[in-house]
């Protein structure tokens, strides 16, 4: 039987790692844009921040989807530049 170790934090079935258009200031606030999700591209109209675990950041927004406002949490991973967000079926 083979095993698969993963040293990474996002690296788990409940995530899906997805493309995010950002801004980056100088005082290293990030401002997420847009996120691809299924190959579909969405605005974030509103968000705020949680830091949640060390190195990383939680940002629960507000994606225009189809003319409506739907709340996401997207995870922002520092160490790994990445962004996450939870696994749902319609996610997939």
């Amino acid at each position: 039987m083979s095993q698969i170790l993963s040293l990474n934090s996002h690296d788990y079935l409940p995530m899906q790692i997805v493309p995010v258009i950002a801004s980056f200031n100088d005082d290293g606030q990030i401002k997420p844009l847009y996120v691809g999700i299924n190959g579909e591209r969405y605005k974030v109209d509103s968000y705020w921040v949680r830091r949640s675990f060390s190195n990383q950041i939680e940002f629960h927004c507000k994606l225009i989807i189809e003319n409506m406002l739907k709340p996401v949490i997207m995870t922002y991973y520092l160490n790994e530049c990445i962004w996450t967000i939870p696994n749902s079926p319609e996610n997939n």
